[in-house]
């Protein structure tokens, strides 16, 4: 009788082990590559397509992987962009119309797809998204609420950025201009334009996914010269450099590429990421430091040599071609001198309040 116990009790053991580990698969996000994998072995340990696989990391399907190197692993209910994929194409593989794929990833007719970009598919479960990143991050208090916080301000501000439809307020926008002023002009200086409508909506959104941590505006408008282009979005308005306390820049990175019409810039040796809005999405990484011209790498490309290991990690391989054109520079790191770490203040100060 023990025996039969026993047996009935291990076997139960292993049956609840083989799920739990199922699940482990299909909830991580990320696979540190060992020694002798390949894309088709790691496609076949989560039950994915060494497809999507590769198209969710920038590969190709036959790229050699290096031990060390971080993929991103495709969940279920989203597609990413390969080379040579439509929206037609897309569509006719998951039985789709393209409606149903332009509602669903807000794109307008004519949208650029941008290889490796996350397309949400018809059946894709937005709660299940948003309880992933509440257990990761934490649930926001009051969602649409947001903390800002910058140095040279010395101003801690918490607003409502967007109405119970996700809709920008007016107040929001002056606010945030006023958080954005450039740092030579002080709190009462000269305002640059209003921010656009959709980069209060991303900030909102960034601040709910993340559990309404604090977001530090390390850099917002700013005037052309030295490193800031005329064509710059800083110079416009409509772009911002954040962090948000506690949470590693690539993270903050991956999330704000699942935007459609955004400009995305990753600065391994600086300390915070890029975002701004724009007609045609566009990703890039600067492996420059602050105050120095950029050095952009390419998907493909080594990362420099002086590069250290968890930077490469953080970096994956390389942003979009083009960069040169499309993305900002490292001047963007004008609230920090450079080889400096600004604070991000207390969390405990008291904040202002415009909700």
């Amino acid at each position: 009788m023990a025996t039969v116990v026993r047996s009935g009790w291990l076997a139960a053991l292993l049956f609840l082990s083989f799920f739990a580990l199922d699940g482990v698969a299909h909830a991580q996000r990320e696979h540190t590559v060992r020694s002798g994998q390949s894309l088709a072995r790691v496609a076949r340990r989560y039950e994915v397509s060494v497809t999507s696989l590769a198209a969710a990391n920038g590969l190709s399907r036959d790229a050699q992987l290096r031990p060390g190197q971080v993929l991103r692993i495709p969940e279920r209910g989203v597609h990413y962009v390969a080379r040579g994929d439509t929206l037609a194409s897309i569509a006719r593989d998951h039985e789709c119309s393209v409606r149903d794929l332009q509602r669903l990833n807000r794109l307008r007719d004519g949208s650029t797809l941008r290889i490796g970009r996350r397309l949400r598919l018809p059946g894709f479960d937005a709660s299940e998204e948003r309880q992933q990143a509440a257990r990761r991050w934490g649930e926001p208090r009051n969602p649409g609420v947001a903390v800002l916080y910058r140095r040279t301000l010395d101003r801690r501000l918490r607003v409502r950025l967007v109405d119970s439809r996700g809709r920008a307020r007016r107040v929001a926008r002056r606010r945030l201009r006023e958080m954005m002023r450039p740092r030579l002009h002080g709190r009462n200086g000269r305002l640059g334009p209003l921010p656009p409508t959709r980069l209060v909506e991303i900030l909102a959104r960034v601040s709910d996914h993340f559990g309404g941590r604090q977001i530090t505006i390390v850099s917002g408008y700013r005037h052309s010269g030295g490193n800031t282009r005329e064509s710059s979005r800083h110079t416009q308005g409509h772009a911002l450099d954040i962090r948000v306390r506690g949470v590693p820049n690539h993270a903050v990175r991956d999330y704000l590429r699942s935007f459609d019409r955004v400009g995305v810039g990753f600065y391994p040796r600086s300390h915070f990421v890029h975002i701004d809005v724009r007609d045609r999405s566009a990703y890039w990484v600067d492996w420059s430091r602050p105050g120095e011209a950029p050095r952009y790498q390419r998907r493909g490309q080594a990362a420099p040599g002086d590069a250290t290991r968890e930077q490469v990690r953080s970096a994956g391989m390389g942003g979009d071609d083009g960069a040169e054109e499309a993305g900002e520079g490292s001047a963007a790191l004008e609230d920090e001198g450079p080889g400096s770490i600004a604070s991000d203040g207390d969390e405990n100060d008291d904040a202002e309040s415009d909700e």
